[in-house]
């Protein structure tokens, strides 16, 4: 006889799968062909993606940057790419300011405790790895004609609102990037001081609505299966076809916790990837660590090679480098209790452990229409969910903003 939390998740279960089967094809349609139009019409809005300069993620260059060579820039994550290949987006890097609805980034020191906030400052002045500091391509919010863009997304408030109130006709929007942070929680009741949108980050299935008017859930990692072939046109290492992946690339926290024996298992697959924090180079000027990032060429090159990716064990994680995995053509592979959005591991893709996990790869290598099936599947919720259904809320949302003010 099922146990009570048994019963539920097979009707959790059994909804995801009408939802996939009946919904989604329907729904992914009309949010194509809507895109398309939107396209054809040049009705994508202009939208300026902001930071400040004291923020350890994301790029590191000038207004107008070549998107691959400002991809490649990146301090640690490649962020919402789907912005710059599927609409008209400049990224804008800032100086950071001292208004309160500017000061997101200090709870990461002061309420998280991650590090103090002087190490946060320091990359204006150096970032790890590199000879100069953010402060070299930040221009100050004040000479920037923010009339220029239809929408403005700042990664946590990077544009005050005495700022902001001086362009009521633009749109402003911002991620607060920690979903941990006291701002993350505030936002989802109220907005921040000067802003119109707030951007949840979560891609879920939604089967009760629950998101007060000012939220719309739009992904951090704004992707598609593609992405990456659309922002890196003449990288030729990246066309790697289906039938020629091979081998695993393994979520950095999982390889450091393989012993030599289970590597050594894992390698029957083929070749084993990672961004194994053991190879972290270190930067002596700047006393950091030099994380190494996935778009970096030969680690984007080992992405796109691979046929899986595999989260196992460790820290419980959002799923940004599964997502990134998907969009590069990986079929992802984990403990669904190790992932917020679980609902990418389908039973055939689930393993709580190492022995399972070897189950499951023998099992996709052995029948090759399995794997083709859990492939298209995983693409199919990352490019509705993680790239057209919220691309087409957030115009909605934007119009909607709109009309109040009129």
């Amino acid at each position: 006889m099922l146990t009570r939390a048994e019963s539920v998740q097979g009707l959790k279960d059994l909804r995801q799968h009408l939802w996939e089967r009946w919904w989604l094809p329907h729904a992914d349609t009309l949010a194509r062909t809507r895109l398309e139009k939107l396209h054809a019409q040049g009705a994508m809005p202009r939208i300026a993606l902001v930071k400040q300069d004291c923020n350890e993620d994301l790029y590191c260059c000038t207004r107008g940057t070549p998107l691959a060579e400002m991809l490649r820039s990146t301090l640690l994550r490649s962020g919402p790419v789907a912005l710059f290949t599927q609409f008209r987006t400049q990224f804008v890097l800032v100086r950071a300011e001292e208004d309160p609805e500017c000061a997101i980034w200090k709870e990461k020191a002061r309420d998280l405790r991650w590090c103090p906030e002087e190490w946060f400052r320091s990359f204006q002045d150096r970032v790890p790895g590199r000879d100069y500091g953010q402060t070299e391509f930040a221009v100050s919010v004040e000479d920037v004609d923010w009339s220029a863009f239809d929408l403005v997304i700042s990664v946590d408030v990077a544009v005050p609102a005495r700022i902001t109130r001086r362009f009521p006709q633009v749109v402003w929007a911002y991620y607060v990037r920690e979903v941990k942070a006291p701002s993350y929680r505030v936002s989802l009741q109220t907005l921040l001081p000067g802003q119109d949108l707030f951007l949840k980050q979560n891609f879920a299935p939604r089967f009760r609505r629950g998101n007060a008017a000012h939220v719309v859930d739009f992904p951090y990692h704004f992707h598609y299966h593609g992405v990456f072939l659309d922002a890196f046109q003449e990288d030729a290492s990246l066309w790697c076809g289906d039938a020629d992946k091979a081998g695993i690339f393994l979520e950095h926290h999982m390889r450091a916790a393989l012993s030599d024996k289970e590597l050594t298992v894992l390698e029957r697959f083929g070749p084993v990837y990672s961004t194994h924090h053991a190879a972290v180079r270190h930067d002596e000027v700047a006393g950091k660590a030099v994380p190494v990032t996935t778009m970096e060429p030969e680690v984007l090159a080992q992405l796109h090679a691979a046929r899986y990716f595999v989260k196992m064990g460790g820290r419980n994680v959002f799923g940004t480098a599964m997502v990134e995995a998907i969009a590069c053509g990986a079929v992802a592979l984990g403990d669904p209790h190790r992932l917020s959005h679980r609902f990418l591991y389908s039973r055939v893709l689930s393993a709580e452990s190492f022995a399972a996990l070897v189950d499951r790869l023998e099992r996709l290598e052995a029948e090759p229409t399995l794997l083709a099936a859990a492939r298209a599947r995983q693409r199919a919720l990352v490019d509705h969910l993680c790239f057209r259904r919220p691309a087409l809320e957030l115009v909605d949302a934007c119009q909607k903003v709109r009309a109040r003010r009129h």
